[in-house]
């Protein structure tokens, strides 16, 4: 099998690879030469700079930008042909001078535009490395990513897949549907807010405030301006060392001072939680506009430099609850699935469904037909679809091992709280509960009570009383303490009564029967005792001069009968022996 050339496009970094055996990695800076080929990358990576020469930068973005770069020396450039330019150099400098001889896949950024890759593809084919058309391959980085990713360390089949390419211009969002041939499911996003040179920028700015504060530089000075740019080079290189390390040290040059400044990952991690924090709400916005439901999402895949820092893997695990996937060199990732692609066969531009992750044959690999547009998602009308499939990502992420599978909490289980004294006796059944057993217990009591008192009436009563047919009588009844045994459980008695006096019309013998109110319901809280007064003295009604007979100077021992009658408005029944007042 022949070896595989991947050449990825990127803002701030251009990676070539040859799988298994050699990678390089280049900034995109060019150095053109009026008697020898160009030469890409800055003096700290390329050592063939060794001359002057005609040097431009900032040439990838402006790719199929019709207004051409103007250099140094007054000569103008379109952007994508020094995108090539650079290219060829690249390889040169990959395959040591001699020719490549394999075939060869390059990668441009998801979020180009179609006009940016059509200028790419024609610029590229005035290079003679790349003149030759059927050895040549031009796909995006999220395709070549996904071809990476489902090398080692495997990615699920079913669902969708989010890939995060976190760069050093900005982060792209892509999002894909994994059983449809990891097609796309909607445009690549790109944030320009979470970036690695705004990172730099970040822990720059919290290295000088410190050294600020300490009265070491001075900010307002002219002189400093020159060392600025040597310590944004070491806060580049310590954030790289905190995606490792817990703990590091950078060298601060500075006019008339040599420092070294220690930086710790905690504070790498302060400096990018708001522009993190800010991503993960358009990464959840991107994906609710992508038509998803909850749970269609498998998994996240990060990569990119900015791949390797922690708080970006322990942030999306905690906010979305899936495994985050990301290969052991995740700056090389689009590279090497750009030398897979070209080592196992050819690939449609455009069409992002890849073939499976097998090892490499003869035969070319080719990619499935994409699904057609109003077609549902690949995952929405399958009936039995497993979340991961096992062959492509077994059991419990044992990947973990190798360094490729980064599943900071892959799985979050939440234990149920401990019930407080309140939830217990909130769950018990109403019958069980305290307040009902003792309004039950006092409703029994009461019960009782009445019973004693009703037989020891009947024992110690006399006949019935006649009443009169000659004057009204007046009748007071004078109200008895509650006794104690009948007040409910935790509630003080009430005070007594006041003497009521019921007047009565005389007559034909007529008996009067009133129902006894019910008691009153069990209540939690004790109710406030009323205010205590004399009972007013019983009221006496004189009767009219009789008319035939005198009338009846003293009544009769009362003696009830069932139902007896009770006085209207009394909540206690009198106690066991209470007499009568007459």
């Amino acid at each position: 099998m022949t070896d595989g050339i991947g050449l990825s496009v990127g803002a701030t970094n251009l990676t070539a690879v040859i799988v298994g055996r050699a990678a390089v990695t280049r900034s995109p800076v060019l150095t053109l030469y009026p008697h020898r080929p160009s030469e890409v990358g800055l003096p700290s990576e390329n050592p063939n700079l060794n001359e002057r020469g005609l040097i431009i930068t900032d040439f990838v973005e402006r790719t199929g930008d019709p207004v051409a770069i103007l250099a140094s020396d007054g000569s103008s450039h379109r952007g994508e042909a020094l995108v090539a330019d650079a290219l060829g150099a690249l390889l040169h400098t990959l395959t040591r001078g001699r020719p490549a001889g394999d075939p060869i896949t390059i990668t441009h950024p998801a979020h180009w535009r179609p006009n940016q890759v059509d200028a790419l593809r024609r610029a590229l084919a005035s290079v003679p490395e790349f003149a030759d058309p059927a050895a040549l391959t031009v796909v995006s980085d999220a395709t070549a990513a996904l071809t990476a990713l489902q090398d080692d360390p495997g990615v699920p089949t079913r669902g969708a897949i989010a890939l995060c390419d976190f760069g050093g211009s900005g982060t792209s969002i892509t999002v894909v549907d994994a059983a449809g041939g990891y097609a796309p499911i909607g445009p690549t996003v790109r944030h320009p807010d979470l970036s690695g040179d705004l990172i730099d920028q970040a822990v720059l700015t919290h290295v000088v405030n410190d050294l600020a504060a300490a009265g070491t530089i001075d900010l307002a000075g002219t002189s400093a301006i020159g060392s600025l740019g040597r310590l944004r080079a070491e806060c580049r290189r310590a954030k790289e060392r905190l995606s490792v390390e817990s703990v590091t040290a950078l060298v601060a040059e500075l006019p008339g001072h040599r420092i070294d400044v220690r930086l710790n990952r905690n504070e790498l991690d302060d400096t990018i939680r708001e522009p993190l924090g800010e991503f993960v709400a358009v990464l959840q916005d991107t994906l609710d506009r992508s038509g998803l439901r909850p749970g269609d999402l498998v998994a996240v895949a990060s990569v990119g430099g900015g791949a390797r820092l922690p708080a970006v893997t322990t942030t999306l695990s905690e906010h979305f609850r899936v495994p985050v996937i990301t290969g052991a060199s995740p700056e090389l990732t689009a590279a090497i699935g750009a030398g897979l692609t070209a080592a196992r066969g050819t690939t449609v531009e455009g069409v992002t469904a890849l073939a499976s992750a097998a090892p490499a044959t003869a035969a070319a690999l080719v990619a499935p037909e994409p699904p057609a547009a109003p077609q549902a998602l690949a995952w929405s009308d399958a009936q039995d679809i497993p979340d991961v499939a096992p062959a492509a990502f077994p059991g419990e992420y044992d990947d973990m091992a190798r360094g490729g599978l980064t599943a900071a909490r892959p799985q979050v289980q939440f234990g149920e709280p401990e019930p407080t004294e309140y939830d217990q006796q909130a769950a018990r059944p109403w019958y069980r509960r305290r307040a009902v057993a003792l309004g039950v217990g006092g409703v029994a009591a009461l019960v009782i009570a009445g019973a004693v008192v009703l037989l020891v009436n009947q024992d110690s009563g006399e006949g019935p009383v006649p009443a009169s047919t000659t004057a009204p009588v007046t009748t007071t009844v004078a109200l008895p303490e509650p006794p104690a045994s009948a007040a409910p459980a935790e509630q003080p008695a009430p005070a007594p009564e006041p003497v009521q006096t019921v007047t009565e019309e005389v007559a034909p013998p007529v008996t009067v029967t009133q129902t006894a109110p019910p008691p009153p319901p069990p209540e939690t809280q004790a109710p406030p005792p009323p205010e205590t007064t004399e009972p007013p003295p019983p009221t006496t009604t004189e009767a009219p001069p009789p008319t035939t007979e005198a009338p009846t100077s003293t009544q009769p021992p009362w003696s009830p009968t069932a139902p007896y009658p009770t006085i209207p408005g009394l909540p206690w029944v009198p106690a066991p022996g209470a007499g009568q007042s007459g």
